[in-house]
């Protein structure tokens, strides 16, 4: 099932439940029609309200900039890695066969293996990095006899440091998952949200429930929009891997 599926059926369920809470309530407890309504109502319902804003925004912040950071990431380990692989055509012809072989086994490894396990949340394993142990291995084991070799190598080692550095910040983003204290108070503030609403009374009865199916539906896009942001490598609006597939096609 697609993200975008799985995202329309919670918005649906979400404002079905919103419907059935306000009829269940309407049936249960009837509003009579000298009932006072009482003015801490509103000012609850306002602050509660306000509340929940408050953690929706800190929620969307923080996955938000994990996956900028998960982008920037992504991008600078590709960049290096095409750029260790270009550098490779200036070494003797038998080193340049070793080196972009390496650097192509790398990112192959990359996008068939590690991608669809961040993407699951499974733990990544240490053969990405054996893999590119041996694309540094086959240029310090490079003939760089002369004085051009020798500048080559230099800018390789500089680029392989960049790639090993930004795969450490993926592999970080991979693991970062925002606390679940934060996922209680988003759960419960759209819950205490959505339920306060059902204390008022509109005479239009229809209207009542269609603006409380909107809310509840709205909130459970939001949480669900969050949710799938949380992993930044989520299949969908999460991170591919189309900056390898550019260069190691």
């Amino acid at each position: 099932m697609s993200n975008l599926v799985s995202g329309l059926i919670v918005v649906a369920v979400a404002g079905l439940i919103g419907a059935i809470g306000l009829v269940v309530r309407v049936r249960v407890f009837p509003a009579k029609e000298d009932e006072e309504r009482e003015d801490v109502a509103g000012y609850v319902t306002m602050m509660v309200g306000v509340m929940f804003a408050l953690i929706l925004a800190l929620a969307l912040v923080s996955v938000w900039e994990d996956r900028d950071s998960a982008e920037g990431h992504v991008a600078t380990e590709a960049s290096s890695l095409h750029e260790t692989y270009l550098l490779g055509a200036a070494m003797l012809p038998a080193d340049q066969a070793k080196i972009q072989a390496a650097a192509t086994a790398y990112a192959d490894y990359v996008e068939h293996t590690e991608w669809p396990a961040m993407r699951s949340g499974k733990e990544i394993g240490d053969t990405g990095w054996q893999l590119l142990t041996n694309l540094r291995t086959a240029f310090l084991n490079a003939d760089v006899t002369t004085q051009a070799r020798q500048a080559v190598l230099s800018d390789a080692t500089t680029q392989i440091s960049n790639l090993a550095d930004a795969r450490r910040g993926r592999l970080d983003d991979a693991d970062k998952r925002m606390p679940s204290i934060l996922w209680v108070g988003l759960v419960l503030g759209g819950v205490l949200t959505v339920g306060l609403t059902f204390i008022y009374g509109i005479e239009q009865r229809f209207t009542h429930v269609g603006m409380v199916m909107g809310l509840a539906a709205l909130i459970g896009f939001v949480l669900i929009l969050i949710y799938d942001l949380d992993n930044p490598f989520n299949q969908g609006i999460g991170i591919d891997s189309a900056p390898f597939d550019r260069y190691f096609p």
